[in-house]
């Protein structure tokens, strides 16, 4: 069945990934391969927060009301595919924890 005259047929439920991933337009494919400075640098300042957040714990464990308040807020810019500017807060936290 198609969706539209020349569509394609859409993915059924149940339907195996590697079948799903053969419906993949190739410029899809370039995109999500293509080199991203933004993702590097917040892969990098994600590791680095990664060993300074233990030191961000109040006396109980916890993370203190601020740092927990950056770290929702760079995880609300990925959900919403903010990279470059998650990448930017992530960098301004980890600098902020080392001091």
């Amino acid at each position: 069945m198609r969706i539209l005259e020349g569509g394609q047929t859409p993915i059924a439920a149940g339907q195996g990934v590697s079948e799903a991933a053969a419906t993949i337009h190739p410029w899809v494919k370039w995109w999500t391969l293509r080199p991203d400075p933004a993702v590097a640098r917040l892969d990098r300042a994600v590791e680095r927060l990664h060993g300074l957040v233990a030191g961000a714990l109040d006396g109980r464990g916890r993370l203190t009301p601020g740092v927990e308040t950056e770290l929702l807020a760079i995880m609300g810019e990925l959900t919403v595919g903010l990279i470059p500017e998650a990448a930017d807060r992530a960098e301004r936290l980890a600098a902020r924890l080392a001091q």
